[in-house]
């Protein structure tokens, strides 16, 4: 297997739950996988409010900073899925969603769920996006 096809773990300075079996952030070639992020501020613990706006926000904020740990950015999201606890929440959800991908939208799966392992949380959200490397044209 070549460097671009290889495995690597991006390890964070602020874990949100470093017992959960599972990395938050792998980089495979070109591609970051970032698992499920719920919308807790990763300096307090805490949930971001009983708001699905809000929830949305800090999930997105949360995934921004894994992003950019590995060298990417929503900008660069190819793929994002999102899990409701109430698709009675979408039309909310996507408002505070529009906010962060203000370039154009990924392509996104959203469902509803019956249940999210943070008994907190409204919505999960995970993604996979695209990393440049250095010296490569974006636009190329």
């Amino acid at each position: 297997m070549n460097s671009k096809g290889k495995r690597k773990e991006i390890l964070r300075s602020l874990p949100l739950n470093p017992h959960l079996p599972f990395s938050k952030t792998v980089q495979f070639g070109d591609l970051i996988f970032v698992s499920g992020i719920v919308g807790r501020d990763p300096q307090t613990g805490e949930i971001a409010g009983l708001d699905i706006k809000e929830q949305t926000r800090q999930a997105l904020r949360n995934i921004s900073s894994f992003l950019d740990e590995a060298g990417s950015s929503l900008k660069d999201a190819l793929k994002v899925n999102v899990y409701l606890k109430d698709m009675r929440l979408f039309s909310l959800m996507n408002q505070a969603y529009r906010e962060f991908f203000k370039d154009g939208f990924p392509a996104r799966t959203c469902v509803e769920v019956s249940s999210i392992p943070d008994p907190d949380a409204l919505i999960e959200i995970d993604c996979i996006a695209g990393v440049i490397s250095p010296g490569e044209d974006p636009d190329a």
